[in-house]
């Protein structure tokens, strides 16, 4: 299947959250080289991660959230200071920033974190 498609298919057709994880999506391509997309899941929940130099090395993630949002998943960074990026969550590996429009999505602030993730991973 067509890697557009299946990303597309991992949001409700026409929501908010489909513009904005493609927006997420457009700024991880072009911000990190050689990296590699695989969208994971079943029917219900799917996930579309990012990883460089094989698919245990993630970086990041999208996916669908609750209400029409979307979801950054980010790896190697788990707190910043930052005034309008805020990570939540409780895991050990990963946080998560949740996107409830699409004009929350500013290229500086996001490639700054990517900035991050990059720095501090060890691939």
């Amino acid at each position: 299947m067509d890697k557009n498609i299946e990303f597309d298919n991992m949001f409700d057709s026409r929501s908010k959250a489909l513009k904005m994880g493609l927006r997420l999506r457009e700024l991880i391509l072009s911000f990190f080289l050689e990296i590699d997309e695989s969208i994971i899941g079943g029917t219900k929940i799917k996930l579309a991660l990012y990883s460089r130099g094989g698919k245990n090395n993630l970086l990041c993630g999208i996916q669908q959230g609750k209400n029409d949002s979307c979801m950054l998943y980010v790896h190697h960074v788990l707190e910043i200071s930052h005034e309008r990026l805020n990570l939540i969550g409780k895991g050990k590996h990963s946080k998560q920033i949740k996107f409830n429009n699409l004009d929350e999505i500013n290229e500086k602030d996001i490639n700054w974190l990517f900035g991050l993730i990059d720095e501090k991973a060890p691939f």
